[in-house]
Order: C-alpha cells, then sequence, then structure tokens
C-alpha cells in the first residue's frame, strides 16, 4: 500500500519538473470515495477527455473499472465534437476540465434538454465558472454536476462541492464555483505565512492533510521537505497548495480565490 503506484511530473513551467509519486493507499482511497458518491455500477458509460500524463485519467479508468463499467474512448475527433461524442457514446458518468464546457457553451452545443442521459458531471483542473454550469445544467436536465479541487499531490481530487440551482449563484465567489468541503478522511487548514489558521472568513493558503497526501517528489528531499510540512501545533504532513482560499463560516462552502504566487492556469495546464 505504502509503494508509489505511478509517478506524475509537472510541466515545468516554474522551473525542473517534478516526479510526484503517489502510493497505491493514495489511490484507493480516491476510487473508493468515488464509487460510493456517484453509486457507480456496470451500466455506467465513462467519458475519456485526459491524457494519460494527466492525473485525472486515474478516475476514468480505475473509477469505472473498479465497478466493471465501460470506459468510452474517443478519437481525436470526437474530442473535438463532445456533444456527438456524449449521445453517440451514451455518456452517464462525464469528467472533463471546465474549458470543454466553456467551449461547448460558446459553439452552442448547450442546448436545453439535449443530453437527458447523463447522470453525472464532473469538472476538475481549473475554476469552474458559474455561468458555464448554469447553462450545461439546463442541458443535462437529470446531471448532477460537481466541482472536484486537488492537485496532483493530493490525488487527482480532494474536495469536492455539488452545484445546487438555487443556493449555488450566492454561494459563488468571483464567478467561481466554491471548491467545497474536503473528501472523507481529509482535513484542510487554511494559514497564514507562518502555517497558522487563519479565522473564519478570512483568506489564506490551502493546506491538506490526509490519506491522499502523496509520498513526495522523487529524488527531491529539498523540494519534498519544503511542500510536505508539519504546521506548528499539528501532528500530520500537510501539502502546501499554493492555492488561495476562503476560510469558510459555519455553513457555507470553500471557495478558491487564486493562487499565492504567480501562477496561472489555463485551459487546465
Amino acid at each position: 500500500p505504502n509503494d508509489a503506484a505511478y509517478l506524475l511530473f509537472t510541466s515545468g513551467s516554474t522551473g525542473v519538473p517534478k516526479g510526484v509519486a503517489v502510493a497505491h493507499r493514495n489511490a484507493t482511497h480516491f476510487v473508493d470515495a468515488m464509487v460510493e458518491r456517484y453509486d457507480i455500477t456496470e451500466h455506467d458509460r465513462f467519458s475519456q477527455m485526459f491524457d494519460l500524463t494527466f492525473d485525472l485519467s486515474v478516475f476514468d479508468m480505475f473509477v469505472c473499472w473498479e465497478r466493471g463499467a465501460c470506459l468510452c474512448v474517443p478519437a481525436r475527433q470526437e474530442t473535438m465534437l463532445p456533444a456527438r461524442y456524449i449521445n453517440d457514446s451514451k455518456i452517464t458518468v462525464w469528467f472533463s476540465v471546465p474549458s470543454t464546457g466553456v467551449l461547448m457553451s460558446r459553439l452552442r452545443m448547450l442546448v436545453p434538454d439535449q443530453y437527458p442521459g447523463l447522470r453525472v458531471s464532473l469538472f476538475c483542473g481549473e475554476a469552474l465558472p458559474m455561468d458555464m454550469v448554469q447553462a450545461w445544467a439546463k442541458a443535462m436536465p437529470n446531471s448532477i454536476i460537481e466541482n472536484l479541487y486537488g492537485p496532483t499531490e493530493l490525488t487527482i481530487a480532494c474536495a469536492l462541492y455539488r452545484w445546487d440551482h438555487d443556493r449555488s449563484p450566492a454561494e459563488c465567489e468571483r464567478g467561481i464555483v466554491p471548491i467545497g468541503d474536503p473528501y472523507p478522511g481529509m482535513t484542510a487548514l487554511v494559514a497564514d505565512d507562518d502555517l497558522r489558521e487563519v479565522p473564519q472568513g478570512e483568506t489564506g493558503e490551502l493546506l491538506m492533510a490526509g490519506p491522499q497526501v502523496a509520498i513526495g517528489y522523487w529524488n527531491d528531499p529539498d523540494k519534498t521537505a519544503a511542500a510536505f510540512v508539519v504546521p506548528p501545533g499539528r501532528d500530520a504532513v500537510h501539502y502546501r497548495t499554493g492555492d488561495l482560499v476562503r476560510r469558510p463560516l459555519p455553513g457555507t462552502p470553500m471557495t478558491y480565490l487564486g493562487r499565492v504566487d504567480h501562477q496561472i492556469k489555463v485551459h487546465g495546464f
């Protein structure tokens, strides 16, 4: 369980790429949580919109196969025409970066009631725009919609938020859907520069601990020590995400506000 299941290297946009070592126990915790949350069965049909070099592909394959569902691998042309792909492949579980949904909206592919067979719609990899979700909800009237959040170091996704037509628009901040609550067994710490928890309602860097925290960076103890830390007054190793979030008030979800550094994300990269 503690051995590395796979290595995924960062893009290297901020220097030499770091090899994230993800353990078997990290991945199985994620898979187990997902199959239960979405009640996956052998009758489901999954999309596959991610390259294998993107860790979200682990969901496509192993959440699907854990319950004997069908993974519908698209041809390259189908990835450019997602509306046709959804209907032709009879997709029931969709997973993509938000940019794909934004593109579909701009190309007028999100026609109301056009995809009645879709029952689960998941987005991850970048900030999720509220207006795109509202259009998606009309096109997929029978689908739950969730925003998944998580860096590679926290194994695919570690926090999630379910869209609610009535409640969610008021909970969005800066037009972005919240990232919600930690996965089962995961804990969140919103901290200041000294890694001490900020008051409720205040902003800080998100650190997370729990069974999905990766082993570290392959053959790079210095960068591992800098990113995988034990904050003051805590016992568990926390991963520093570098993401700026608002520590939620009681009864409200956690919201994503940007980065604590200069990094940006475009189309999931």
